[in-house]
């Protein structure tokens, strides 16, 4: 599954029943533009070691759908995973699921969601603040959206998103830090864990994350990945996609760093997660 000319995919079987009782549950986020297939590796691996694993494409936030004037209406994905949450917990997989053990795994914007999903709070004036001193990838791309923004958009961004029933939230190199409200920071409801990674141009851990996160707050840590870029973290690519990619000007998802090989990073990430969780 998962598996296009591009990118491998994974082995899976159909319509298979989930074995055990008491289950972790894992929901998997896409970023800007992306699909569940991108941290598809990541829930293959999550899976094989005992997990129960969701992920969705997002409406308006996925491929061929994502526009800076959709994606930045940035309360619609928390909305749409406390929509799957509530999904999963009422199906015919319930009785397989331990509901306080349930982890968002989000990357780039879904990055974002997960912390959201904790109880992150956003201002943007102060990502157009930022962004009005740094001109990185993240900053150009939503530029003319903010013009965009009504008064009750920002009002919506501003609110509380968060979800009690989120007992981890992994934010993957995530977007929109520096708009994050401090004070936030210091009432999350779940354990966070927010992964860098050290040579992202989208989301520059220096100017995005490590400055902007305080490290007293309760229950956040930070992790950096050392080699990573910000498409380090998506699925593994095959020897030909970079030409292939390069026909619709997205090679940049495949050009890792000299001498780092994604499947490592991708390794290193696995091992950070099943850390915090203490269960896989």
């Amino acid at each position: 599954m998962a598996e296009n000319p591009a990118f491998y995919g994974f082995k899976a079987a159909a319509n298979a029943n989930p074995v055990g009782q008491q289950l972790p549950v894992y929901f998997l986020v896409h970023g800007t533009s992306g699909n569940w297939k991108n941290l598809s590796w990541l829930g293959s691996a999550l899976a094989e070691s005992g997990a129960l694993v969701v992920s969705a494409n997002h409406p308006d936030y996925t491929t061929g759908q994502a526009t800076p004037e959709s994606v930045i209406r940035l309360w619609e994905q928390p909305r749409d995973v406390s929509f799957l949450i509530s999904e999963i917990l009422s199906s015919k997989f319930a009785s397989h699921i331990d509901k306080d053990n349930i982890t968002v795994v989000g990357f780039s914007l879904g990055g974002y969601t997960a912390l959201a999903l904790a109880g992150a709070r956003l201002d943007m004036s102060g990502y157009e603040k930022y962004c009005s001193l740094n001109t990185d990838v993240s900053c150009n791309y939503f530029q003319d959206a903010f013009e965009e923004l009504s008064q009750n958009d920002r009002l919506m961004i501003s609110g509380d998103h968060r979800d009690k029933r989120v007992k981890r939230s992994v934010a993957i190199a995530p977007g929109f830090v520096p708009a994050i409200l401090p004070g936030s920071l210091q009432e999350l409801s779940a354990d966070t864990l927010v992964i860098g990674a050290e040579l992202d141009r989208n989301v520059p851990p220096a100017l995005q994350l490590k400055s902007h996160l305080n490290s007293d707050s309760t229950g956040l840590r930070y992790s950096e990945i050392a080699g990573a870029s910000h498409f380090s973290f998506m699925q593994i690519c095959k020897p030909d996609a970079i030409a292939i990619l390069a026909e619709e000007k997205a090679e940049f998802v495949c050009q890792d760093a000299v001498n780092v090989e994604r499947k490592s990073i991708h390794q290193q990430l696995f091992e950070i997660i099943a850390h915090q969780s203490g269960d896989l």
